[in-house]
């Protein structure tokens, strides 16, 4: 008996959802649940078990994707390359290490490895929680001030001036980086 070494069998398509009997019954019973659970319980509570339900199944729904994907990623590669109807996969997502020395890539700047923190940053995030402190406090008294007792107040006020010194790092972290960052592109010109 000969065998043809001219034409192998053609590859199949890889299945990235591929998924069995058990785990369609799985799913058919939480799925059942949740509808329980969503008539079962009254006022807020089913929004809350939605939206809890759906970011796990985002959760859940991506990283299979991703695993598989990750997974079978030289298999499909493979697959289409021997399909000449299939469009090679080209880029590829990293590039091997000898095509990386090939790249006329520009000179890295500094943004790439901003990691120095803005000279006097305390003095900035120390005025950032007093003007929170203060603000807080005063808005909290003047506004709502006889309707809430003092540890009401020592709480909102300590939330305001964690809000002020986060606001403080966001809004000087930023200027620092946009600052460096048309500092550089103008150089370049």
């Amino acid at each position: 008996m000969s065998t043809s070494l001219n034409s192998p069998a053609p590859r199949r398509e890889p299945h990235l959802l591929k998924f069995g009997l058990k785990q369609l019954f799985l799913i058919v019973t939480l799925a059942g649940l949740f509808c329980t659970l969503i008539v079962l319980t009254h006022g807020p509570w089913p929004l809350v078990i939605l939206a809890v339900t759906l970011l796990l199944l985002a959760h859940v729904l991506g990283n299979l994707i991703g695993t598989r994907l990750r997974d079978t990623s030289q298999e499909v590669r493979q697959w289409r390359a021997t399909d000449p109807r299939q469009v090679p996969d080209h880029p590829h997502s990293t590039p091997e290490p000898y095509e990386m020395a090939k790249l006329s890539l520009p000179e890295e700047t500094n943004l790439a490895n901003f990691s120095q923190l803005v000279r006097g940053m305390r003095w900035f995030l120390l005025t950032g929680f007093l003007i929170g402190t203060l603000l807080g406090g005063t808005l909290l008294a003047a506004t709502i001030g006889n309707r809430v007792g003092w540890s009401g107040w020592v709480v909102g006020t300590i939330s305001s001036a964690v809000l002020g010194t986060w606001v403080a790092f966001l809004g000087v972290s930023f200027t620092a980086i946009a600052r460096d960052a048309l500092r550089q592109a103008h150089s370049r010109q």
